[in-house]
C-alpha cells in the first residue's frame, strides 16, 4: 500500500511541473572543439594540461619541470600548443620522464599534428635508460616494451583516437605504467573537420565589340558624286563642257 501511494505521489508530482512548464529536456551535448596539450599526465601524479589550447591560439612553456622540486616527474626544454579551426599541433623537445620504479626515458622531439581529420606523428631521438630505441616508420597505435620496461610498462606511439563525436585524437608518445596506475601523455592534439569552402562567385567578362565590315570607297564618292569638269577653273571660268556618252533617239 505504501509503494502505490509513494508511486502516485511521485506521479502527481511529475504531473504538475509539466502542467507549470517545467520540462525534463536531456543534458546537451558539448560540440567537439579543436584542441592540444603538449603534457599530461594522471594517477600516482597529475598533472594539468600544459600548455593547453582550445578553439584557436598558440602557447608555450620553456624549461620546465612537472611537479616542481627534486621529485619532478618531467622535465622538458620546449612545449608548444597551437590550433585554428579544424587544425591542431602540439610538440615538446628536451624531455625527460622520470617515472618511479622505471629507468629514465628521454626524447628529443616529438609532434603530434591533426588536420581536418587527418593525423600524425613524428618522434626523434627516443632512449629508454640512456639505450636508443630504434624507430622507422611509426605505424598508427605503435605498441613498444623495451627489455627494461618488460612486465612494468609499455609506450605507445602514434596513438590515433575516434572520439565518437566529430572529433578525432592523435598523441605522439603515451607511458602506461601498471595498467593505468600513472599514465603521461606528449604531444596531443584534437581535430575536427574543416568546414567546407564556399566558391568565390565569377564575374561574367564583358563581350567584346565585334567590328563591321568596312566597304571601299567608290570613285563617285571621292568626287562628291559631281560629273567631271563641272568644277570652274583656275580663272574662275565655266569650265569647258565634258562630252559625256548618251543615247539620243532619233526621229523623222
Amino acid at each position: 500500500m505504501l509503494k502505490k501511494k509513494t508511486a502516485a505521489l511521485g506521479a502527481g508530482v511529475l504531473s504538475a511541473l509539466v502542467a507549470g512548464g517545467v520540462a525534463f529536456a536531456p543534458a546537451a551535448v558539448a560540440a567537439p572543439e579543436d584542441s592540444a596539450y603538449a603534457l599530461g599526465a594522471s594517477g600516482l601524479v597529475n598533472i594539468m594540461k600544459v600548455p593547453h589550447v582550445t578553439g584557436a591560439g598558440t602557447d608555450h612553456l620553456v624549461h620546465t619541470e612537472l611537479p616542481g622540486g627534486a621529485n619532478s616527474l618531467v622535465r622538458a626544454g620546449v612545449f608548444n600548443s597551437a590550433v585554428e579551426e579544424g587544425y591542431a599541433k602540439a610538440s615538446a623537445a628536451d624531455v625527460g620522464l622520470g617515472l618511479p620504479g622505471l629507468p629514465a626515458i628521454g626524447v628529443g622531439m616529438v609532434t603530434a599534428e591533426c588536420d581536418d581529420l587527418s593525423m600524425g606523428t613524428s618522434v626523434a631521438d627516443l632512449k629508454v635508460g640512456g639505450k636508443e630505441v630504434n624507430l622507422d616508420q611509426i605505424a598508427p597505435n605503435t605498441e613498444i616494451v623495451p627489455d627494461a620496461l618488460q612486465g612494468v610498462a609499455r609506450i605507445t606511439l602514434n596513438k590515433q583516437v575516434d572520439n565518437g563525436d566529430g572529433s578525432r585524437s592523435v598523441t605522439a608518445l603515451s607511458v602506461d605504467l601498471l595498467d593505468g596506475t600513472q599514465t603521461v601523455d606528449l604531444a596531443r592534439a584534437t581535430c575536427t573537420e574543416k568546414p567546407a569552402e564556399e566558391p568565390e562567385p565569377t564575374t561574367p567578362k564583358p563581350e567584346e565589340p565585334t567590328e563591321e565590315p568596312t566597304t571601299p570607297p567608290s570613285e563617285d564618292d571621292n568626287n562628291g558624286g559631281e560629273a567631271p569638269g563641272a568644277e570652274p577653273d583656275e580663272d574662275g571660268q565655266a569650265p569647258r563642257p565634258v562630252p559625256q556618252p548618251g543615247h539620243l533617239d532619233v526621229t523623222g
